[in-house]
Parts: structure tokens; C-alpha cells; sequence
């Protein structure tokens, strides 16, 4: 009913009661039936606005509120229970009900009735909406628009069961019951921070327990294990599994098809779980299981197709993970159309599809805890393949950043096996190795075994696993890995193509570059993307140069130190290059240049070439790769083949992983982390350069150092640990010898 029938309704019957008049005479001074007044006068005053605006009328023959309740316990206390089952029972207690009655009964309250293309683990989606609940459910919204909360609130208690809706998230919990709380918590996912979900979900199901309310602690037990999947938490989801199972249990003999949804979701997470672990063969077998259940299914429900689809990315076969989630992206409502894009989008990345994906990135959106992380993740991936290091450094580094506490264990691993991939395909796999030491220390601690396989594949001198795994338990990255690390590389690419594996043997590759230079001797194909046969690691012509300027400026090029002596322009000039056009490809305008050192000196040009020439002489840069281009526009400074790495990106990256431990609550490797960032430090940045840009960065990044030095000590404080932070706070006073917090800690 829209608005201006409601205003109709409700001045017609306020005109009625404010002047005291007749039905008939009300009805002939506003035109209206006779009939038409007296039905809504009726419903006025048997029910309020409510029964005015959302009249509805319970079946003659609907039973008692007191039997209603026996029935809809008999089917919580017994989950698997079915109707010609609560039949008999009802029959030995002397109550008779048809098989209509009681499945009319438990439609009512969401337990049957359900739209079968919908089925999935949210059952708010899946349940009908009852005429009752549309009619209570249009009453609740005019009240909340009035800002009536806890008339609202009561209106939806009211109801046995509710689908998805717009309003159950809006109100606070102390005016909601049980049920209606059941119903919101399904309503935020995604919407509210992962911990402070998962604890509100517990409860939630710890009070159904408490309850006896078995069927409804079964459905917020099954959420509860997917949520227990975002934080990658194997361990325990395999025990929630076992707890909810003892729920199925309860009655012996019987279980109801509509126990399906519930079954399914489990089975999923049971086999997400096992993949985490690397117990591979029980995790194929349940994905056997799961993929045989839904083949068997008249209506095939989209959102299991899905969440089958998940389960064959984390087993990592993605052929049959991009074949359920292609057959299921159109058939699903807007919002998980975009997530499953972005699963898509993950396949095409590591099948070798880059355009398609990067094609259909801009359109996707990621699952809601990890929107923004795993776009950068992948575009990493993309950068790196595509022969960009430091943009592949730069986009994890970000991706990191966004890691949130709960998220850490599934997405700290991947950016940094990027940037380690980065590092090493400029020829730094001693300084990949260094930053990579606590993330396996860890992956160690937290039990992520498949990831701390790969890093020590990676990086140990040994052929052998360390770990104990049996051939069928190998998952196909680990396999793949092994592959590169014992030079079969025409195996690994085989593989790789074969499992849509591409863009891993590409990262894995550029720990062990020998089997590609060694194939390039020979003049053999290697099946590499020629992107990324233009990466130093691979021609050794290229040259990668080292800019260490967090103190006196020290360069290395492709890791020999480079004696040099230049002037402080020079200086400001080379690091102000490194941070700005720090890869082939990359430039500066001359005006920026100018504008900078010389400014409204008409001798820019002149100085800028002369600059040049000592700067390409004390590097010993070629003088093709380093050139000014006037072609099509204004004139730049291009760099036309030299990868740059400086220590204050490493230090971004380092101080970016550190934070990401800390709100983790992993001080212990935090702190490591911390420490090795300031490290990088040897003195004051930018001494005697007095340039507008030098000035502005010294202050950037002193600014940081002391702001990350003050936010070390107070944390070491309030570890009991005065002595890292009496160390960290000495040594930046010497750079910032101002600084009066930091001389409050020492």
C-alpha cells in the first residue's frame, strides 16, 4: 500500500472519530462507500494504524498458539525430524493434525516451503515470505520511518519467521528476541569487524544450545564455521563440524531433506578445512561428495555451486572451480554475481588470461572482508608477470596495509611471496630471503602448513621436505614447487598449464633463474612471457642499481658497491630520480626538474646536462638508458631500461608488515620487524641538500621515523620491554636530535 492510501485511510477515520459523526454521513461528505468506512473504523479499532494500513485476516481453522508451539519445538529439539515422523508423535500424545497442517505450521516459521533455487547457508534467503509476514513486515517499516524502534521491534517479535529485509540489522539488540537476533546476525555479515562478528555468533549459538533450540543452533553453527573460514582457523572449524554433527545425531532413524542446506555447508567447510591442512585426499573425496549431491538435485541451487566452486579453489583445482563458478554467476543475485567474478577474475590471473582479467577487475567486488586487499594482491601478480617490480613491491606493500587482524593468517603470505618474487627477479634474493625469515617463523606458529612448505622450498638449500607429507597429501602448488626446485621445468610448465597454475610457476621461477638462463644459452624456448624475460634476473644487461640514502648515500649496482663522490645535487638528484622514475619506462618533466634545482636560472638546461654526464659517469649508466625525450608534448627525463630499489621502500614495506602484526596482536614478530625496519636507518636523509624537494622529504620522512619511533617505544612500554625501546629512541634522537617524547623515553 503506498503512501497516499494510507493518508486516505487515516483521515477518513479521524474525521470519523474527531467529529462525531455517522459512518454514512462521513462516508457521503468525503465520496466514499458507506461499507469502505465502516471496514476501516472496524479495523482502526480492533488493531490501531497497523491493522488499518496492513489488514490481515488468520485462517478460521489455524491452530492453537499452544499446539502451534508444541509443534515448532518437536522440529528445533529434533532437527532431521520429518513430517510423517512429528505425525506419529503428535498421534501417541492424542493430538491429531494432518501432514498440511503441521508442514503449514513450520512454513510459517521458516522450516519448510522453501524456494529451492535459493537454497544456500543463509536461510534468511531462502525461506517464503507468508502473507502475515509481508503485511507485519510493511507495518514495521512505517514505524521505523516514525523513528518507533521499540514499537517496531515488538511488531518483528511478533512474527514466527522473517526473510531477508532491509530493517532487522537497524535495531539494537536489547529490544529484539532470540529469533529476530538469529535473523540479524545473518543480516550483518560482512558488516561489522570478522572478531567481533565471530563472538557475537558464538553467543548466539551457545544461547539456542542453552535453549534446547537444536535446529536454529544448527543454522547459526553452520554460519558460524564459514565465518571460522575467513580467519582461517582449521583447527577449529574441524571441531565446530564434529560439535554440529553430534546435533544431526540426536535422533537416530530418520532425517528430513530439508536438513540439505544445512548438511551441504557443513561438507563445504569440513573440506576447506582438510585443504588448509593439507589432508588433500580427504579433502578431493568430500569435494567428490559434494559435487555428486548437488548433480543429484532436481533444482541445482545456484549458491552451492558457489560455495563448490570455493572449495575447489582452495583445493586448488581450479578447472573444476572455474566450471561451478561459471555455472553459477548468472543465476545469483547482483551482489554475489560480483564476488564470484572476482574468484573468476583470480582463475584468469593464474591461468594466463591477464587482459580478460584485468578486463573484468574494474567491475568486481570482492568478498566483504577482503574487498580492497585482494584487488591489490592480484594486480601484484599482474605487475610482477608483466615485468614491473617495483609497481609488484609497491601494490602488495598497499595490499598489506589493508590486511585487516582477522585476515592476516589467509592474506599475509601472498603479498609477500610476491614482493619476495619482485626482489628476486632484480637479483636480491638475499634480500627477499632476509625479509621473508619472519613471515616464516610465522607461518610456523600459526599452523599454516601449505604456505610454510612453499617458503622453505623456496628458499632452503635442501631438496628434501622438512615436513612430513605423504605424495597424495601434496598440494598442486607444493607439487609445482618441487617441480621448479629439482630443474624439471618442462614438467612444471606442463603442470602448470594443465592446472591452471601459470602465474605461480612464473613467481616460482624467479627463485631458480639458472633453468631459464640456461635455456637461453641454448636458444630453447621457455615458455615464459617476454615481459618477464626482460627482468634483470634473466638478462643480465640490465642493470639494477641499490640507492641507500637513509644516511650517507651508499649505491650498489646488481649488488657490487660503487665508490663514488658527487656533489649534494647530484645526490638530491640521483634519489629524487630512484623515487620517482624508478623503472624502465618511467619519467620526469624537465619543467619539475628546473623548477626544482634551478629554478628561474637560465641556465637550467645547461646544468641539468652537465648533471647528467657526472651522474651517468659515477654510475656507470649507459647514455642511451638514461635520455631527454621532446617527443609529443613536453619535454621528460626518460628512463629507458634501469630498475632502481632504495632503502626507504624497503623500509615502507618492512614498517607496512610490522603494523600489519601488531594489530594482529603478534608483537613477538612485530617487534622483529620493527627493529629491522630502523635498522635501514644510518643517519640523517638528505644532508646538505637544500633543493624544495629534499627539503620536503627529509621533513616526510623524519616526520615518520619519529612518529613510528614514539609508537615503538610506548608499545615495547607496554610489553615490559624498556630496553628495545630505550635503544630505538637513542638512535633516532641522534637523527632527530629534537624530539622531546622521544627524550622522554630514554
Amino acid at each position: 500500500m503506498d503512501n497516499k492510501s494510507q493518508k486516505i485511510r487515516l483521515q477518513t477515520v479521524r474525521f470519523y472519530l474527531n467529529n462525531k459523526s455517522s459512518l454514512r454521513k462521513t462516508a457521503l461528505k468525503l465520496n466514499l462507500h458507506y461499507q469502505t468506512v465502516f471496514r476501516w473504523v472496524k479495523r482502526y479499532k480492533e488493531g490501531g494504524e497497523g491493522k488499518l494500513f496492513f489488514p490481515y485476516k488468520k485462517p478460521w481453522r489455524r491452530t492453537t498458539q499452544d499446539l502451534e508451539q508444541k509443534i515448532v519445538l518437536l522440529k528445533e529439539r529434533n532437527p532431521g525430524l520429518t513430517l510423517i515422523r512429528a505425525k506419529e508423535i503428535l498421534k501417541k500424545k492424542g493430538i491429531k493434525i494432518s501432514l498440511k497442517g503441521i508442514w503449514g505450521i513450520w512454513k510459517r516459521y521458516g522450516y519448510t516451503g522453501f524456494t529451492k533455487r535459493d537454497i544456500c547457508s543463509n536461510y534468511m534467503i531462502y525461506i517464503p515470505w507468508t502473507k502475515e509476514a509481508k503485511n507485519k513486515y510493511e507495518y514495521a517499516r512505517r514505524l521505523f520511518s516514525l523513528g518507533k524502534i521499540a514499537e517496531t521491534a515488538a511488531v518483528l517479535n511478533s512474527m514466527p519467521a522473517f526473510p531477508k529485509n532491509e530493517i532487522i540489522s537497524k535495531i539494537p539488540d536489547s529490544f529484539l528476541n532470540l529469533k529476530r537476533r538469529i535473523e540479524k546476525i545473518f543480516s550483518l555479515f560482512g558488516e561489522i569487524p570478522l572478531g567481533f562478528y565471530q563472538k557475537k555468533i558464538r553467543n548466539l549459538y551457545e544461547a539456542c544450545i542453552k535453549e534446547k533450540l537444536y535446529y536454529s543452533a544448527l543454522r547459526i553453527g553452520v554460519f558460524e564455521v564459514i565465518v571460522l573460514e575467513w580467519c582461517a582457523k582449521p583447527e577449529k572449524i574441524l571441531k565446530r563440524v564434529e560439535e554440529l554433527k553430534k546435533i544431526f545425531r540426536k535422533k537416530r532413524g530418520y532425517s528430513s531433506y530439508l536438513m540439505f542446506a544445512s548438511r551441504f555447508g557443513l561438507l563445504i567447510s569440513e573440506g576447506v578445512a582438510y585443504a588448509h591442512l593439507l589432508k588433500m585426499k580427504k579433502a578431493h573425496r568430500i569435494g567428490s561428495i559434494c559435487s555428486q549431491l548437488l548433480e543429484r538435485q532436481k533444482y541445482m541451487p545456484p549458491y552451492f555451486m558457489f560455495d563448490l566452486g570455493v572449495l575447489y579453489m582452495n583445493l586448488e583445482d581450479l578447472r573444476k572451480a572455474e566450471y561451478w563458478l561459471l555455472k553459477s554467476v548468472n543465476k545469483v543475485d547482483k551482489e554475489l554475481k560480483m564476488i564470484i567474478n572476482g574468484y573468476l577474475v583470480e582463475i584468469f590471473i593464474y591461468k594466463g588470461e591477464y587482459k580478460k582479467a584485468m578486463h573484468v577487475l574494474k567491475n568486481v567486488e570482492f568478498a566483504k572482508w577482503v574487498r580492497d586487499s585482494q584487488k591489490l594482491i592480484l594486480k601484484a601478480i599482474y605487475f610482477l608477470i608483466n615485468g614491473m617490480p617495483e609497481k609488484a613491491i609497491s601494490f602488495s606493500t598497499k595490499a598489506i596495509s589493508l590486511i585487516k587482524k582477522e585476515e592476516i593468517n589467509s592474506y599475509l603470505f601472498a603479498p609477500h611471496l610476491t614482493i619476495a618474487g619482485a626482489y628476486c627477479s632484480l637479483g636480491e634474493k638475499a634480500k627477499a630471503a632476509n625479509m621473508f625469515k619472519g613471515i616464516i617463523s610465522f607461518l610456523i606458529k600459526n599452523r599454516q602448513r601449505k604456505e610454510k612448505i612453499t617458503a622453505e622450498i623456496l628458499f632452503s638449500q635442501t631438496h628434501r621436505l622438512k615436513d612430513t607429507i605423504t605424495v597424495k597429501d601434496i598440494s598442486p602448488t607444493i607439487k609445482l614447487a618441487l617441480f621448479v626446485k629439482h630443474k624439471k621445468y618442462r614438467k612444471a610448465l606442463s603442470y602448470a598449464k594443465r592446472k591452471y597454475l601459470l602465474a605461480f610457476l612464473y613467481r616460482y621461477i624467479l627463485f631458480f633463474p639458472e633453468t631459464i638462463t640456461n635455456l637461453l644459452e641454448k636458444g630453447e624456448n621457455t615458455g615464459l612471457p617476454k615481459t618477464m624475460l626482460r627482468l634483470p634476473v634473466f638478462n643480465r644487461k640490465i642493470s639494477v642499481y641499490n640507492i641507500k640514502f637513509m644516511g650517507k648515500l651508499v649505491v650498489y649496482k646488481n649488488q657490487k658497491y660503487l665508490k663514488i663522490r658527487l656533489t649534494p645535487i647530484d645526490v638530491a638528484f640521483i634519489i629524487n630520480f630512484a623515487l620517482k622514475a624508478g623503472e624502465p619506462g618511467k619519467k620526469i618533466l624537465l619543467e619539475d626538474i628546473y623548477n626544482n634545482f634551478w629554478k628561474e636560472s637560465p641556465q637550467a638546461a645547461k646544468n641539468l646536462s652537465h648533471l647528467l654526464v657526472r651522474v651517468k659517469k659515477a654510475l656507470r649508466i649507459p647514455s642511451h638508458l638514461l635520455e631527454i625525450s621532446r617527443r609529443g608534448g613536453e619535454p621528460v627525463l626518460v628512463n629507458r631500461g634501469i630498475h632502481f630499489i632504495t632503502d626507504y621502500n624497503e623500509f615502507e614495506q618492512t614498517l607496512t608488515t610490522a603494523q600489519a602484526l601488531e594489530r594482529a596482536g603478534e608483537w613477538g614478530f612485530a617487534k622483529k620487524e620493527f627493529l629491522r625496519a630502523f635498522s635501514l636507518f644510518r643517519g640523517e636523509p638528505f644532508k646538505k641538500m637544500y633543493d624544495n624537494w629534499s627539503e620536503n622529504m627529509r621533513r616526510v620522512i623524519l616526520n615518520k621515523l619519529e612518529t613510528e619511533a614514539i609508537h615503538f617505544a610506548k608499545s615495547c612500554l607496554g610489553h615490559r620491554n624498556k630496553r628495545d625501546a630505550k635503544k630505538i629512541s637513542e638512535k633516532v634522537l641522534k637523527i632527530i636530535p629534537g624530539s622531546e617524547e622521544l627524550s622522554k623515553m630514554v
